[in-house]
């Protein structure tokens, strides 16, 4: 039945147009696989078809329904909607299938699949990037068929969509005789020759008359998908027979699909030694404390990567407590909203949910859930009995306390699964926003053990203390002017013919101050980055309010208003001169990719201890047929290996690798080889390595390839690189903290908590740093040094230098002196070396060359690079004397 109408819609297209992840399209490959060597038609032969997919699939041993069903088991938030889009346009393009029947297990599920697969402009829309429909699918939902002549839909494929309980009784209206139809709605679905049955979560549909009224719709191919392929017979849960494919929530999280979980605990305490209550309020009060450091981080991080022209949501965060009753929930309530729960912060921001909840207030708590992703939504707490329903999709939950709760795997991995959810669609790539928290206190030596499992979704890494989890303050750079306090107050005077006083100085200091604060946000948030006459006056006002606010301040305000708001107006256009000479220009550079990527491999020696192979032994297995218990073995001649050249084998494997370009890394190719076949001809003889090349090839070269790929980086010796312009100002950044201290003092903490204050020469008056060797000590000579007019801790976005396939290079220094402008990187001597470091430093040559030559043709300084080994940095280094040290020519 495969018309093939779009040759060009092959799983391969279909992923790439659909940006699949990784297991969908496996997915989508397993069912084309399937489908192309099964002859698929209605009254197939399926004790046939289950052969061939047993061949292909050995863990799929039994269809287990009345027609030819696959599961795809994929963990929770892979994107299994997703995936149904991807099945679709599959099995309609390449086996012109154009009926599709997709089965929800619950209202709330069934909204969302409607939702997903009509509306064209939600970003969860599943066919979104394909252009195969040329008018988007028909949706059947609810009586539409009864208010539509199904054969006149206009769309070349339909898509009935409909929960389970609207077939599954048998007084159902689907099963009612249709007038337009001449049968029922059912039956019709039924007689179609091409119906494929999409079932979502389907481990609902494996009780008895959700089996039945499945199995009577006679579909051609039933897909079903979940996360938990298991059904529940008395106390035990037995696994599908039909899954073709499985990736576990374990395998999602270390593949980044997922946020990172966490166990939080408390050290030395016997939680057996607490009683109930006592129990609860601790772990509530450390659940608590992790929402809070979240909700810190969440803002910081969205505050440093945002940029007037891409501005980055603040994520809001939430903490779900599951608690075991509805009157254990409502006593949690009233401790949570009680003054003895952080004095009552949380009164207004809690909500419980449970079915015993009945009109007004289940109705208004409802609307908040499933709100709560919503940046004005002021749910802080939902406390919740028993697990929430499947189809509640949130990427806000980061601290889950589960009080008093069972403790099997199972229900953990349901728990934490509801956190699991990516805020950003991808990974960020910072640990606090990537994570999400799971008091475990009582629990905790389960998680442990369950930790040490190949198959746990924690890792005995993944531990936090909750005594350790230091109150952080969160701050946001400000411009380091050089107004000084004493001249700004003189010329104040000077303008406004003032008189002088104790209350006069207070009034103009904070004035000062406050319209440096705002011409700094100002310049940082509005498009022209500038501050227009029409923009200074509003920056007055603005700050005029903010004087007024304060009684004292106030009244002397009002009391010399006219000649204050004529200075004042100088003073913000003042204050924008002096920033506008505090910043360092940042040329911005446009990449056109005009050619082919390159591999370049970095000369290294073999990590030997990964190759463990031994010579196989040389026997002979006899076994008798009519007896199988009746085996022997009896020692064979040795093999003999003469002609066999094992060093041309490896090269034969490796070269057969996309990357390894043999002209290129001959020398190094050689002599690796040459290290394995020496290292095994040491142990066991020349004949006995070439008869472990003979029998492990493949793995031998697999393992070599492993090792050369973490010493390569990608290069392209045709990017085109061109300068569109200047940005005028720096990107100002936050930073949250658990010390501050100034730039020379001494500090307690780790360094990477630690905030620096009082910068002099800097554009920012305070910044954070990696190492102490090396970035703090090079920053302490920045900030002191003649010739250093301007230095910068360059914003994660200030530069657009990317290496390796996209990743972005963000450099840690950028000086500008008299004639020159330094792009500045400081690295440890024992990672000098690196693939990733050497890419690093050939881009940032290259940004510095093209960025000079721009700067030459338009009135701009030269930029130069500086790779500085951070212990050649001392306390009483001159900058100018590393340059002459570690200029890149």
């Amino acid at each position: 039945m495969n018309d093939n109408y779009f040759p060009q819609y092959t799983t391969d297209y279909i992923s790439g147009v659909m940006s699949l992840r990784k297991p969908q399209t496996v997915s989508l490959k397993i069912l084309k696989e399937i489908v192309n060597s099964v002859n698929l038609h209605k009254g197939m032969n399926l004790k046939a078809a289950l052969g061939s997919v047993h061949a292909m699939y050995p863990i799929c041993s039994d269809f287990e329904r009345d027609f030819m069903s696959l599961t795809f088991a994929l963990a929770t938030g892979v994107g299994k909607t997703r995936l149904m889009g991807a099945f679709i346009a599959y099995l309609y393009t390449q086996h012109s299938i154009r009926n599709f029947f997709v089965v929800a297990p619950n209202t709330t599920i069934y909204e969302k699949l409607k939702r997903d697969l009509s509306d064209n402009n939600s970003p969860k829309y599943v066919f979104r990037g394909l252009g195969c429909f040329s008018t988007p699918p028909q949706i059947v939902t609810d009586d539409d068929y009864r208010e539509k002549q199904i054969s006149m839909f206009e769309s070349d494929v339909r898509i009935f969509v409909y929960n389970i309980d609207k077939f599954n009784k048998e007084g159902a209206n689907m099963k009612k005789v249709n007038e337009v139809i001449g049968d029922s709605f059912y039956q019709y679905l039924s007689n179609l020759p091409d119906l494929v049955l999409i079932m979502d979560e389907s481990h609902h549909y494996r009780a008895e008359k959700g089996a039945q009224a499945l199995n009577e719709l006679h579909p051609l191919l039933g897909l079903e998908l979940t996360a938990t392929p298991l059904v529940t017979k008395g106390n035990k849960q037995i696994p599908f027979k039909n899954v073709v494919y499985e990736y576990p929530l374990s395998k999602a999280i270390e593949d980044g699909y997922t946020r990172t979980p966490f166990a939080v605990t408390r050290t030395d305490i016997d939680f057996y030694n607490f009683g109930d209550e006592q129990l609860d309020k601790l772990m509530l009060l450390d659940g608590i404390k992790c929402h809070e450091n979240a909700k810190r981080k969440l803002e910081a991080y969205a505050v440093n990567n945002s940029t007037p022209e891409n501005p980055i949501r603040i994520v809001k965060p939430f903490m779900l407590v599951v608690c075991k009753d509805t009157s254990h929930a409502q006593w949690v309530e009233q401790f949570v909203k009680s003054d003895e729960f952080r004095d009552g912060a949380y009164r207004n921001k809690t909500i419980v949910v449970h079915s015993k909840q009945k009109g007004a207030e289940s109705e208004a708590n409802t609307k908040l859930l499933l709100d709560v992703e919503n940046a004005d939504n002021p749910v802080e707490i939902v406390i919740h009995v028993n697990m929430l329903k499947e189809g509640w999709d949130v990427n806000n939950l980061y601290t889950i306390v589960p009080l008093r709760t069972a403790a099997s795997k199972i229900l953990r991995e349901q728990m934490v699964g509801r956190g699991l959810r990516l805020p950003y669609g991808e990974r960020t790539g910072d640990k606090d926003v990537d994570a999400v928290m799971l008091t475990a206190h009582d629990k905790f030596k389960d998680i442990l053990d369950e930790a040490q499992k190949g198959d746990s979704i924690f890792k005995a890494g993944n531990v936090i203390k909750a005594e350790e989890i230091e109150p952080e303050e969160v701050t946001c750079t400000q411009l380091s002017l050089e107004l000084e306090a004493d001249k700004t107050l003189e010329n104040a005077y000077q303008q406004t013919g003032i008189q002088q006083s104790k209350d006069t100085d207070a009034l103009l200091q904070k004035t000062a101050e406050l319209i440096q604060q705002a011409v700094t946000e100002h310049i940082q948030t509005t498009p022209e980055h500038t501050v227009t006459p029409v923009q200074a006056q509003q920056i007055v006002e603005h700050v005029k309010e903010k004087i007024v606010e304060d009684r004292d301040l106030g009244e002397v305000f009002r009391e010399n208003e006219m000649p204050i708001a004529t200075w004042m107006l100088h003073q913000a256009e003042e204050t924008h001169r002096a920033a506008q000479a505090k910043f360092i220009p940042i040329p911005r550079i446009k990449i056109t990719d005009a050619g082919v990527e390159e591999y370049v491999f970095i000369d290294f020696d073999l990590d030997l201890s990964d190759f463990k192979h031994a010579p196989i032994q040389n026997e002979l297995l006899l076994q008798n047929l009519e007896n199988m218990q009746d085996r022997q073995r009896i020692k064979g001649d040795a093999i003999d290996f003469e002609g066999y050249n094992p060093k041309k084998v490896i090269l034969e494997q490796l070269r057969s690798k996309p990357e390894i370009d043999y002209e290129k890394c001959s020398v190094l190719l050689f002599k690796l080889i040459s290290q394995l076949c020496d290292h095994y001809e040491k142990q066991f003889g020349t004949n006995g390595m070439q008869n472990i090349v003979m029998m492990h090839k493949r793995d031998i070269g697999n393992q070599i390839y492993k090792q050369m790929m973490q010493h390569f980086y990608c290069e392209n010796g045709f990017l085109q690189e061109e300068v569109i312009g200047t940005r005028k100002y720096n990107l100002a950044q936050s930073y949250h903290y658990t010390e501050s201290v100034s730039l020379f003092d001494n500090f307690t903490s780790e360094i990477h908590s630690v905030l620096f204050t009082g910068l002099k020469r800097s554009v920012f008056d305070c910044a954070q740093f990696d190492s102490k060797e090396g970035e703090l000590t090079l920053a302490r000579v920045l900030d002191t040094d003649s010739d250093v007019l301007n230095w910068l801790r360059p914003h994660p976005k200030e530069f657009n230098i990317t290496y390796n396939h996209g990743h972005i290079y963000e450099p840690d220094f950028v000086v500008e002196t008299e004639h020159t402008i330094y792009l500045v990187e400081v690295k440890g001597e024992d990672r000098l070396k690196e693939a990733s470091v050497i890419a690093k430093k050939k881009r940032g040559i290259q940004y510095c060359e093209v960025a000079s030559r721009w700067g030459k043709a338009n009135g701009y300084k030269e930029w130069k690079y500086l790779f500085i080994p951070s212990k050649q940095v001392m306390p009483n280094s001159s900058f100018m004397q590393l340059v002459r040290q570690f200029q890149e020519l």
